[in-house]
């Protein structure tokens, strides 16, 4: 019998089996997003119009990316004005997350510094501005406003539709990109690099 604490508040499914690490999904059976709580699994409202395009891959697929196995578990999509990207959240086989961004056919795998740690720029830098972490220098590339659209799957992480921040990426001499994500007086640093697409190697989990 699954834990009545983990039963869909909409339906009843129940998720016996559900990740430690995962804090909000999609409900299988109604399709209801829910918010994983102490005690207990909260409705969390409209999970956006996901409009269909081509895709290099998506939820259930596993993707070899950098020398790594993933399994791509969840899809968010960020409008920034001119566009959007797709932002999956993949596991590897020892559960370790990470996020492949997709914008335009470029690839960035990427994960999250811990908190409090990262480049100490607590505020968005402008496209063109240099600085230097790690040793390394960085020049970004790009800054703007983005807005959650539309998600789908397990995140490690609570998302809204409709919320938004503010966002840069840097990129570094040698492929490697910083990103940083900034609202409300808070921010998030992610390390990774750039990946070739014609390198990757996707088995569909349809």
């Amino acid at each position: 019998m699954p834990d009545p604490a983990l039963t869909c508040p909409n339906c009843g499914y129940g998720f016996p089996e559900l990740r430690h690490s995962t804090r909000m999904f999609d409900c299988p059976a109604c399709g209801t997003t829910l918010f994983r709580g102490q005690d207990a699994l909260a409705p969390m409202g409209d999970h956006g119009v996901m409009h269909e395009t081509p895709m290099l891959f998506g939820i259930g697929d596993a993707v070899w990316a950098d020398g790594t196995q993933f399994e791509v578990v969840g899809h968010a999509r960020f409008d920034y004005g001119r566009g959007f990207w797709d932002e999956m959240w993949a596991l590897d086989g020892n559960g370790d997350g990470a996020w492949l961004s997709i914008d335009e056919g470029d690839v960035v795998l990427q994960r999250a510094f811990p908190p409090g740690s990262g480049p100490r720029q607590p505020d968005p830098l402008p496209v063109g501005h240099d600085f230097t972490y790690q040793g390394r220098k960085y020049t970004v590339t790009e800054a703007d406003l983005a807005k959650c659209v539309a998600i789908r799957g397990e995140f490690p992480e609570v998302l809204e539709i409709g919320e938004q921040h503010l966002f840069i990426n840097a990129a570094g001499r040698d492929g490697e990109v910083l990103s940083g994500e900034f609202w409300d007086g808070v921010h998030q640093w992610f390390e990774g690099v750039w990946l070739d697409p014609f390198t990757l190697t996707v088995r569909s989990g349809a």
